[in-house]
């Protein structure tokens, strides 16, 4: 969170339980806490990383993660869009397919 603005705004992907968006540095980690507290071992990793231009950046996140209770290991991919003002994180918008995230840029496949 210290690459982020206090002001970020974390805009939750279409298929995410809860919709819209969590705006506030200490919301946006406390909603990253939260989703969280459910799994077990996990592990994060940024596959690739596209300058967009216009202070946006690409990112493919992907990672696994264990359910706490079942034992069970869930992959998962996301596309965010970071948007960077004054070398901070000003805003996330999270995609699950890469068309989307690029066309949100302005670029495309």
């Amino acid at each position: 969170m210290a690459l982020c603005d206090p002001e970020i705004e974390n805009i939750l992907p279409r298929d995410w339980p809860e919709r819209g968006s969590i705006r506030g540095a200490e919301s946006v980690w406390g909603s990253y806490i939260e989703n969280e507290q459910a799994w077990g071992a996990s592990s994060y990793e940024f596959v690739e990383v596209i300058d967009a231009g216009n202070d946006k950046v690409v990112a493919h996140q992907r990672g696994e993660m264990e359910g706490k209770s079942s034992g069970a290991a869930v992959g998962f991919g996301y596309w965010p869009v970071f948007t960077v003002h004054n070398r901070r994180i000003l805003r996330i918008e999270w995609f699950t397919d890469e068309a989307e995230a690029l066309e949100a840029t302005g670029l495309s496949e």
